[in-house]
């Protein structure tokens, strides 16, 4: 099928960052290898799509039209919708993907939970459902339970037919991958590997319609949280299954909804503050050996209930973060602090595959010019180390740091989005040190090269970065120096002219 009038329709190139110019046509590429290998039926979905909008619908409406189509695709809008780097007007039709206006009736959710073999005897549904997301509807119901009180609740309900377009789609995504790869060699650009991570994020992703994990992630988050007053979740019902989450409903709003209500700057900050400390500190500062994200943090999933509570819904997509990992962050955090780009580099190279040390221990150079330039060596400014890396460091990161990455970037761009006051870094660093103070007694008796802590790091350690300090300071004042000295070095043209 020829998708030349549909691209057209589309104009992707105003719809892209002019930071980006050069990618603009490997985008265009990737999305028409993508929807020409669709069943004939899909496409013919898309165009009829298109065709419905009229000749006079803007740009991004179009490509909101076509991502709600590919679950897929429409995951990713969900992740660039806070982008501030795209256009006001592209990121306010990517976040009306983060909550659809449902389509499926009444009748047709009574016949899936039917199939599913629930029985509703005692349960009585909703008038119509609540939302739909990528791959699931939501709907209200309620029931009596044995003391006698009605709870509201409401099934998370897998869509039959995303269940096939997400299972198609997947299917494409290794060989898309390659696709890919050869794009960037077509168009010269710097050529990333896309084939082993896509096949990867595959799997992960496919959980989306693996409502039994989705339940195994809640029971966690569930166990997480229980101290944690600030955050709710809600409680699993007996009516679940593989294809279907019942549970207690909580009433609210989504989270920026709900803020814009609230001309308090301060109690805006709040909140944002503790849905940062919630999602990233509590889970990364944690002893035991696996820590579980929410892997799907937009705007959409993230509510604030009646009571004031912080509610993070829709646990499809978690990631399991283990403490190896967790260490590795924590050493290209040090690394940072130590101005030191050996340690960068080595921090790297533990969390994921490097195929060019000297690619890698260049954009650790790079990482070490950014605190220079002023950037706290926080977890915004590890998150753009990591992005650099992948790009121009060689680095592929392993699937669940792939998807943690996706989730605080998500995570932190909303976050920019509703409460732009508001210090992400201080929130997750202050946590850090108040459990680096609660351990510090227990410290002089354990072993000071165990690793064990919460903080992830050992007692000699930190005692190397302490001591290490004037060091650190010589390193990034000398590095200063330089940097200064390469921008007033007159350039000479005659000597330029005769190198090349």
């Amino acid at each position: 099928m020829d998708w030349t009038s549909l691209f057209a329709s589309l104009d992707l190139n105003n719809l892209i960052p002019d930071c980006y110019e050069k990618w603009k046509p490997f985008v265009k590429g990737g999305l028409a290898w993508f929807l020409g290998r669709l069943s004939e039926d899909r496409q013919k979905e898309i165009l009829a799509d298109q065709l419905g909008l009229g000749p006079f619908a803007n740009a991004a409406d179009r490509l909101e039209t076509v991502l709600r189509r590919c679950p897929t695709l429409h995951k990713l809008g969900q992740i660039l919708a806070r982008d501030k780097r795209l256009s006001p007007e592209l990121r306010n039709s990517l976040q009306r993907l983060e909550c659809l206006p449902p389509r499926m009736t009444v009748e047709q959710i009574r016949t899936i939970l039917q199939r599913e073999n629930i029985r509703l005897e005692g349960i009585t549904l909703g008038d119509k459902p609540l939302a739909e997301a990528s791959v699931a509807v939501v709907m209200p119901f309620t029931f009596i339970d044995a003391a006698g009180r009605q709870i509201d609740g409401v099934f998370k309900i897998v869509r039959p037919e995303a269940e096939k377009a997400l299972e198609k789609e997947l299917e494409l995504w290794p060989e898309l991958g390659k696709a890919l790869e050869e794009i960037c060699h077509e168009l010269n650009l710097p050529v990333l590997e896309f084939a082993g991570p896509l096949s990867e994020a595959a799997l992960l992703v496919a959980d989306e319609v693996r409502l039994d994990r989705e339940q195994i992630h809640i029971r966690r988050a569930i166990e997480l949280y229980r101290d944690f007053p600030e955050i709710a979740l809600p409680e699993l019902l007996p009516w679940c299954t593989s294809r279907v989450t019942a549970m207690t409903r909580i009433k609210g709003k989504p989270l920026a909804d709900a803020l814009k209500e609230k001309s308090d700057k301060n109690e805006r900050r709040r909140i944002v503050e503790k849905l940062v400390d919630g999602l990233i500190a509590r889970p990364f500062w944690m002893s035991e050996t696996w820590a579980i994200f929410h892997g799907d943090p937009h705007g959409g999933n993230i509510f604030l209930d009646d009571k004031g509570r912080i509610v993070p819904l829709d646990w499809s997509l978690a990631v399991e973060l283990p403490k190896n990992d967790r260490v590795a962050i924590l050493q290209l955090l040090m690394g940072g602090l130590r101005v030191d780009e050996k340690a960068i580099a080595q921090a790297l190279a533990q969390l994921g595959l490097s195929t060019d040390d000297n690619k890698l221990a260049a954009a650790s150079n790079w990482a070490v010019a950014q605190i220079r330039q002023g950037n706290f060596p926080g977890f915004d400014w590890c998150l753009a180390v990591l992005d650099h890396a992948v790009e121009f460091g060689g680095l592929r990161l392993r699937a669940e740091l792939a998807l943690f990455r996706k989730a605080l970037f998500a995570l932190l761009a909303l976050v920019e989005d509703i409460a732009p006051n508001a210090s992400s870094d201080a929130v997750v660093v202050g946590a850090g040190l108040a459990r680096l103070a609660s351990e510090w007694p227990s410290r002089a008796f354990s072993n000071p090269f165990t690793r064990k802590w919460g903080t992830h790091v050992s007692t000699v350690e930190l005692s190397t970065l302490f001591a290490d300090m004037p060091l650190s300071v010589t390193r990034f004042w000398f590095g200063c120096w330089s940097d200064f000295l390469e921008k007033a070095t007159p350039k000479n043209p005659a000597k330029e002219k005769s190198q090349a």
